[in-house]
């Protein structure tokens, strides 16, 4: 997980000519974040097949349907394509977290902030399968505990912009892990029949965390 992407579109008096730009835009969004999802699944059934050593980067650029350039143009090396690409944040819900919202209960917050980057892509059962059987790699978990250290920072600075709570880097890791083990709850949950959408077996999973620590 990575630095929070921020983007906030400004009014425009062309309507028209904007609305086409956008409209373009987002097309082009659209089939970069196809493509990058392509690589991602790719990398890892490349992974489970085969050990991360056991294939090339030309060889996941075959199986992707992609050119080595363009290959490296998404993703540097095997472990930044098993992990795929950098988890956003919606601006606006990270922006109603670090003003004390939707709710004010930090608990619930939380809740919220995950449900809406849950919320943005429902991944396959393929996938989750997958990311249960790819992440006991250790070189896979660490890579993915240096990208929770860098969403840390930001979850950091927008906790203290809240005001009330009182957290610092290492207790902004510690959360972040530990909406990573209800997710993985979840997906264990969804991977053994569970057709409720991934959002609502996480709230599920994270309201029964709570529930326990009350």
């Amino acid at each position: 997980m990575n630095v929070l992407h921020f983007g906030i579109r400004s009014a425009n008096l062309h309507f028209v000519s904007t609305s086409a730009e956008s409209g373009a835009a987002d097309h082009r969004a659209s089939k970069r974040e196809e493509t990058a999802r392509r690589i991602m699944v790719s990398a890892q059934r490349l992974a489970t097949e085969h050990g991360l050593d056991g294939f090339t980067m030309d060889e996941l650029a075959a199986a992707s349907g992609v050119s080595r350039r363009t290959l490296f143009n998404y993703y540097p090396s095997k472990v930044d394509a098993c992990l795929g690409p950098p988890i956003e944040v919606p601006a606006s819900a990270m922006e109603a977290f670090a003003s004390g919202g939707p709710t004010g209960d930090l608990g619930a917050d939380l809740e919220h902030l995950a449900r809406e980057v849950l919320g943005i892509e429902e991944p396959t059962r393929e996938e989750m399968v997958l990311h249960r059987q790819l992440f006991q790699n250790p070189r896979l978990v660490e890579a993915l505990h240096d990208r929770f250290a860098e969403l840390a920072v930001d979850l950091e600075g927008a906790v203290r912009a809240r005001g009330g709570e009182q957290i610092d880097q290492e207790g902004a890791l510690l959360l972040i892990r530990v909406l990573l083990v209800v997710f993985d709850t979840a997906i264990d949950a969804s991977i053994a029949g569970d057709d409720t959408p991934l959002s609502d077996l996480f709230s599920r999973h994270f309201g029964t965390l709570r529930r326990l620590l009350a």
